[in-house]
């Protein structure tokens, strides 16, 4: 049912996933469906089980990547993530200048979006949301 889990960050990881003017925090509730809110340096995270997972998730990718490429396996297995791979000459054109373009796209979609490894080292983006959106066939 619902509740709330707990993560507490560090000084350096809590401006980065607030974002400025809080747009990460709200993207990643947005994408994730679940209630995030920042006291201090813990974050609060109020839903069902499977948003609340999905919300930590999230959080833990965002703050991987700064320390480099991050690895998602079997996103197949995933009922809340696209793949696509993107051919490396169109790359710096999709992600735009240090990420803006995802990051209006994100803004726009109501997504989490990000090039990340999969498990042969292979870079693709990955759109994450807890609404289907197109993943569903509109038959």
């Amino acid at each position: 049912g619902f509740d709330t889990d707990r993560m507490i960050f560090k000084d350096d990881e809590l401006s980065y996933a607030l974002g400025k003017e809080g747009t990460t925090r709200k993207k990643l509730e947005h994408a994730a469906g679940a209630i995030l809110q920042y006291v201090g340096h813990v974050a609060f995270i109020a839903g069902t089980l499977k948003e609340r997972r999905r919300c930590k998730e999230y959080i833990t990718w965002l703050l991987n990547q700064r320390r480099g490429s991050v690895t998602i396996r079997e996103i197949s297995a995933r009922d809340d993530a696209t793949e696509m791979h993107i051919p490396e000459n169109c790359k710096g054109w999709v992600t735009g200048n240090r990420g803006s373009e995802l990051r209006r796209m994100e803004q726009e979609t109501g997504t989490f979006m990000f090039m990340a490894l999969d498990e042969r080292g292979e870079e693709r983006l990955i759109i994450f949301s807890h609404e289907a959106g197109s993943k569903v066939s509109s038959e």
